[in-house]
């Protein structure tokens, strides 16, 4: 799947895509350790690839052509289209070689589930999403995300306990 829909207008994803910082910090295999402007269009860039273990240096160039977006990352090319569906609803794909095949379902839904957050301007969790979870790494989210749910389910148990000792009371 290299296809989502988004309820935004294309205006809005294409804005989005042309800062390559958080279109990167959503990919759920890299971990952003530096970004830096050389030029309009152009930037260095520091990824962690961390299932490989390993730091690469890209430079990275963004051209728009048409309704596409071209992230040109050393030797090889990622396209962002974007078609509008209405005027409030668009799809993006994305076709290229830089992202693992695995990968596309997990960081298109984070694409669109930011967008959404941005459409709700949920300003707290976007500060949290931008200033906290997207800096981590992300074997840093995923061990995140279990101590988050072990702690959830313990919170359930402690609350069934208690109504149970509260309905079993004489």
């Amino acid at each position: 799947m290299n296809t989502i829909t988004i309820p935004s207008p294309s205006e809005r994803i294409i804005d989005f895509i042309l800062n390559p910082e958080p279109v990167l910090r959503l990919n759920p295999s890299w971990h952003v350790r530096g970004i830096e402007a050389d030029r309009e269009g152009s930037y260095a860039l520091r990824l962690y690839d961390d299932r490989a273990d390993v730091t690469m240096h890209i430079a990275l160039r963004v051209k728009v052509r048409e309704k596409a977006i071209c992230y040109i990352m050393n030797a090889e090319m990622i396209v962002f289209s974007v078609d509008e569906l209405e005027p409030t609803t668009s799809r993006l794909t994305i076709t290229g070689g830089m992202f693992r095949n695995e990968d596309l379902p997990y960081w298109l839904r984070g694409v669109r589930n930011y967008m959404l957050l941005e459409e709700k301007q949920s300003r707290v969790i976007k500060w949290f999403l931008d200033s906290v979870w997207l800096r981590m790494t992300p074997s840093q989210r995923r061990i995140a995300l279990m101590i988050i749910m072990a702690e959830g389910i313990g919170l359930i148990v402690l609350i069934a306990v208690i109504i149970a000792f509260t309905i079993l009371k004489p």
